[in-house]
């Protein structure tokens, strides 16, 4: 009997691990309605580049860095349905669908989420540094 309960503790706590996205987060909203700070955990796994693709359902890389200064270009792939880069300071690239970009510039230094408004989930951010 005590066997069975930590066999089925032991299986929950294996899944709640393998569910437990990329933890906590002390970013704070910077002057500029952009984020400063990062993730905790250590490493923010940002790629370094200034394209993102946008297809159904993710943002392709998800997580990118680049230099203050940079233009960052958003391209909607060939299919794909209606998306948007929606920024907590309220910047929005509007719906757009297959074939479409969207660029921003990012002056100064901080973090800067945005997601699609249309999918739940659909998720980025931008690391200025």
């Amino acid at each position: 009997m005590h066997g069975r309960f930590y066999l089925t503790a032991f299986s929950a706590a294996v899944l709640a691990a393998a569910c437990g996205g990329s933890g906590g987060s002390d970013i704070t909203t910077g002057p500029t309605g952009g984020t400063t700070g990062g993730t905790t955990g250590g490493t923010t796994g940002a790629t370094a580049t200034s394209s993102v693709g946008v297809s159904d359902d993710k943002f392709s890389p998800g997580a990118i860095q680049v230099s203050p200064g940079a233009t960052v270009t958003w391209t909607w792939a060939s299919g794909s349905s209606i998306h948007n880069v929606t920024f907590t300071d309220g910047s929005s690239s509007g719906d757009k669908g297959a074939g479409d970009t969207y660029q921003r510039t990012f002056p100064t230094a901080g973090t800067f989420t945005y997601q699609c408004t249309i999918h739940a989930g659909m998720n980025g951010s931008v690391l200025v540094k």
